[in-house]
């Protein structure tokens, strides 16, 4: 069932029209980087965690399909000619459904600036975090936790 609703949710997003499809690395350690398949559509964000990549070990890919680390949220992208401004807030599957249990949500933003050049994109930012939660609030930003992408743009 999950998969069927994956896939109607893919194809409505092909319909609307995709802004991004693309690959996103963001470091999460100093030279360990969380690779993500990124798609944007419109108003809309998907990311999902493939891998990660560790300057000393190389590549590992992450075995099997886990639904509930899917990233959803908000994208607004801005387009000044050639160069874009963009901000990105997500939240995880797994901490969508836990809320009512847990009384927590952590919800990950993305501020960047990109490049345009043909149908490619590069973006570059800086990665931020919120947790909102009864009583517990956090706010994290940080600018050695960045991000960039490269994908193809439309």
């Amino acid at each position: 069932m999950k998969r069927v609703l994956l896939i109607m949710l893919v194809g409505v997003l092909a319909i609307s029209g995709f802004s991004f499809m693309g690959v996103e690395a963001a470091n999460i350690q100093e030279n360990v980087f969380r690779l993500y398949a990124r798609l944007d559509a419109g108003l809309i964000t998907l990311m999902y965690p493939f891998g990660d990549y560790d300057m000393e070990d190389g590549v590992s890919i992450f075995e099997g399909f886990n639904f509930n680390n899917i990233f959803f949220g908000l994208n607004l992208d801005i387009p000044l000619g050639g160069i874009h401004l963009r901000g990105a807030a997500y939240t995880t599957v797994g901490d969508f459904t836990e809320f009512t249990n847990t009384q927590k949500l952590g919800i990950y933003g993305r501020v960047g600036l990109g490049l345009d050049i043909l149908f490619i994109r590069l973006e570059g930012g800086v990665r931020l975090y919120y947790l909102f939660g009864d009583p517990e609030f956090g706010f994290s930003f940080d600018p050695t936790q960045y991000y960039f992408a490269v994908g193809l743009a439309f």
